[in-house]
């Protein structure tokens, strides 16, 4: 016997009746829903859609996905995304966890994750050449949304809330960009979307992302917020961060490019980490990668948590990167940044 009410069952065999002969024409994976479909959540994420490129061909062949009769089987659908048990190591998930109104849904399971548009593409321009294939996963995602009648919808980015809903109305603006926004009603639901959580922003701007959320569902006032201006390359020292971290990494000017600086060190077994402070961009960062790269590193496991959150991980060609907006600057930005690059050698020299 199914778990899933009827309404659910119907509505899962006309995506796969409206769907499937889109996605063996267009060759790309879909799927609607990355968590199983649940009836009345707290809460209904809304991502725009699937950030990988998977073929349906590749799709259809692996068992996981279960496929019956060339289609995937109704239940499987509902089911959502097999590789759902793998999210903690996922971007977005990293960003949503830092957010509690959200972290609380998902802990508690009393929430659903959808995809706006059903098929995987590594950016959205991709899938924009088949509006078609656009309007009917519209068509259906509207129809899901009245079955499962959340009582919050949150949609992920701002261009998935254009996508989704009129922006009526900006509640909360960070640094450098818009973090949270009010949509119009969708189904009786007011919708919020929020800065998109694969890209890292400032420990303060998450805390008010919640703060605003939770004050906007209690029907209370906004508390307005007020963010440290950007760092600018003459706020950081080099040479201070170089003094403090004492021998131990030392950073140069690469290539004799302007406010741009690298450093180089030993990592585990074969690893060799390559250290950019970037203060030519817009967004200053600092990052490591493999020092061969586009070779990957081989310990990932030793230096991926070793920066204090938030930061981004596999972005662009770095395997770590940390926007300098992101430290909270509670101290000189030097020591922060250099305790950051301590924690990581401290990390790798455990394991040598």
């Amino acid at each position: 016997m199914s778990k899933f009410v009827p309404e659910l069952e119907q509505w899962a065999a006309e995506v796969i009746e409206k769907i499937t002969p889109i996605a063996e024409q267009i060759d790309l994976a879909y799927y609607p829903l990355q968590t199983e479909a649940k009836m009345n959540p707290e809460l209904l994420i809304i991502g725009l859609n699937p950030g990988s490129e998977g073929k349906y061909e590749e799709q259809r062949r692996n068992d996981k996905w279960e496929f019956k009769d060339g289609k995937i089987t109704i239940e499987r659908l509902l089911k959502g995304n097999p590789f759902i048990e793998e999210k903690e190591e996922w971007k977005i998930f990293r960003g949503l966890n830092r957010i509690p109104f959200i972290k609380q849904a998902v802990d508690s399971n009393n929430y659903c994750f959808m995809n706006y548009v059903y098929f995987g593409t590594s950016v959205f321009e991709k899938i924009k050449k088949h509006p078609e294939a656009i309007q009917i996963c519209k068509e259906l995602t509207k129809k899901f949304i009245e079955i499962i009648n959340p009582k919050h919808i949150i949609v992920l980015g701002l261009e998935g809330m254009e996508s989704i809903s009129k922006i009526e109305k900006t509640l909360l603006k960070g640094k450098t960009k818009r973090l949270l926004v009010q949509g119009g009603d969708l189904f009786g639901k007011q919708v919020l979307a929020i800065s998109h959580p694969s890209y890292a922003v400032s420990a303060a701007e998450y805390e008010a992302i919640d703060t605003n959320i939770k004050e906007f569902y209690e029907g209370k006032p906004l508390k307005p917020f007020t963010f440290k201006p950007n760092v600018k390359a003459s706020d950081v020292n080099i040479e201070k961060i170089n003094k403090i971290l004492a021998g131990k990494l030392e950073f140069t000017l690469w290539k004799n490019k302007e406010n741009i600086y690298a450093a180089q060190c030993k990592g585990v077994g074969n690893d060799v980490l390559d250290f950019r402070i970037d203060l030519n961009q817009n967004e200053k960062y600092l990052s490591f990668r493999s020092l061969e790269h586009p070779k990957k590193l081989e310990n990932t496991e030793v230096y991926k948590n070793t920066f204090k959150e938030p930061f981004s991980i596999e972005v662009n060609a770095w395997f770590v990167e940390k926007f300098l907006n992101n430290y909270p600057q509670d101290q000189a930005i030097e020591q922060e940044i250099a305790d950051d690059l301590l924690s990581l050698l401290n990390a790798i020299k455990a394991q040598q």
